[in-house]
């Protein structure tokens, strides 16, 4: 009843339109996606490229497989660590970083590595915040995050606005942006293409390349907090002269 009343309904995603749908039972006429934004700014200067990786004992050389979100289930970690063990001897001694707070999956995490025998090569380092963050950023060859299912992830954003190559699902919240745009290897949530995808980044610069610059010009032309707050007020307008 609540929603039938409302004026608007402000979702961030078509996922979130669709569930909106299927609990009502048809698609409101109030209903207006409008994406999560980011302060684009605060990731203009980045800090010096080798922190990280001197920080945490990682060879200048060694390629740098970052994931940065909470270790859940939900998050693809059960994809990302097989795939990352089914790849290592093609990889030239890469490191994946796994970097975010336990959320139920640190335990299962911790197990595979030991099992796996990954200690060398996939590191846990906790969630990274601000310039800690930044540092991570700035040192990554690539990004991933095989996502079974985001609101709108803004660790994706982060990743792409620094420029860093982009393996993710399509669920990530803005998975139609990125297939318009090219904007990342955008992986079925499969062991296999996650593996193809980490392949297909790391061996080709060219590709890399492509997709992170088709990443960031997507970013800053649909998500900076300017652009996203104009949509916003324009809906909060039309509401105020009903």
């Amino acid at each position: 009843r609540l929603l039938g009343k409302a004026d608007l309904i402000q979702i961030n995603n078509l996922d979130e339109q669709a569930d909106v749908q299927r609990y009502l039972g048809y698609k409101p006429k109030n209903l207006k996606i409008i994406p999560n934004g980011m302060k684009i700014e605060e990731y203009q200067n980045l800090p010096q490229k080798g922190t990280f990786r001197a920080k945490n004992n990682i060879d200048t050389d060694t390629p740098v497989i970052l994931f940065m979100g909470r270790l859940n289930i939900k998050k693809g970690l059960d994809l990302l660590l097989p795939a990352f063990a089914k790849i290592q001897d093609k990889l030239k001694n890469a490191v994946l970083i796994l970097a975010g707070p336990d959320d139920g999956y640190q335990k299962q995490a911790e197990q595979f590595i030991i099992e796996h025998g990954l200690t060398n090569r996939i590191k846990m380092v906790g969630m990274l915040t601000d310039t800690l963050k930044k540092e991570a950023l700035a040192d990554a060859d690539l990004f991933v995050l095989p996502s079974y299912s985001e609101g709108f992830s803004i660790a994706a954003l982060e990743a792409m606005i620094c420029g860093v190559p982009s393996l993710v699902s399509d669920r990530v919240g803005f998975g139609e942006y990125i297939k318009e745009h090219h904007a990342a290897y955008v992986t079925k949530l499969e062991v296999s293409d996650v593996a193809n995808g980490i392949l297909q980044i790391l061996g080709n610069p060219d590709y890399a390349k492509t997709i992170s610059k088709n990443a960031k010009n997507m970013v800053i032309n649909n998500f900076d907090i300017r652009i996203v707050a104009n949509q916003l007020l324009e809906e909060y307008k039309k509401v105020n002269k009903m």
